[in-house]
């Protein structure tokens, strides 16, 4: 039996489909969340001396707080180190390599409108103080289609050295691989 892939129907379901894909910029964009229009909040405990109890550590995929004795699902820590805050990227105190990285910023929170291509620091602790601005890279999210990392911005709001912890805001872009971090949007894939 010959079948004919060729007739007139199928040429003119191809052509439509050319032309309505062709027509959109991004087909997938109507998938993606927007940057929430609000920051939150989050605050870390010293790592070293915080209670057992309390979070050390923040996952941007899964939005959270997170402690490091009950997973490996975090992207960064705080630590208290002779006197001073500063943040350890997954990768300086696992065993394992992780794409998770913060980028420090000399713009201000408002002003970042998309997260930068590189210089996010993986291998080393960062000193932090109050007002600073970073910019952080999660690790790659192994649960989604496209294997990729997630972005968010964060400002310092306020350290506490005697009491160990930071806390800052942040606003997180929901969409893998999407470095848009400017509220009420998002990028194209």
């Amino acid at each position: 039996m010959k079948r004919h892939f060729c007739r007139p129907s199928n040429i003119l379901l191809a052509g439509l489909l050319v032309v309505v894909l062709g027509a959109c910029d991004d087909p997938f964009s109507e998938f993606l969340l927007d940057v929430p229009d609000n920051p939150s909040d989050a605050m870390l405990f010293d790592f070293d001396n915080g209670r057992l109890q309390d979070p050390s550590a923040f996952d941007v995929i899964g939005n959270t707080v997170a402690r490091p004795d009950q997973t490996t699902q975090w992207d960064f820590v705080f630590r208290v180190v002779n006197g001073a805050g500063q943040l350890f990227p997954f990768s300086l105190l696992a065993d394992s390599v992780s794409e998770a990285g913060i980028h420090r910023s000399s713009r201000s929170f408002e002003s970042i409108l998309e997260a930068p291509e590189d210089g996010y620091e993986q291998d080393s602790a960062l000193l932090i103080g109050v007002g600073d601005v970073y910019v952080v890279r999660s690790r790659r999210d192994r649960t989604q289609i496209l294997i990729c990392s997630q972005y968010m911005k964060m400002e310092i709001l306020d350290i506490d050295i005697e009491a160990g912890t930071v806390m800052f805001r942040y606003l997180r872009n929901p969409n893998c691989g999407d470095k848009v971090l400017e509220p009420g949007t998002h990028g194209e894939l």
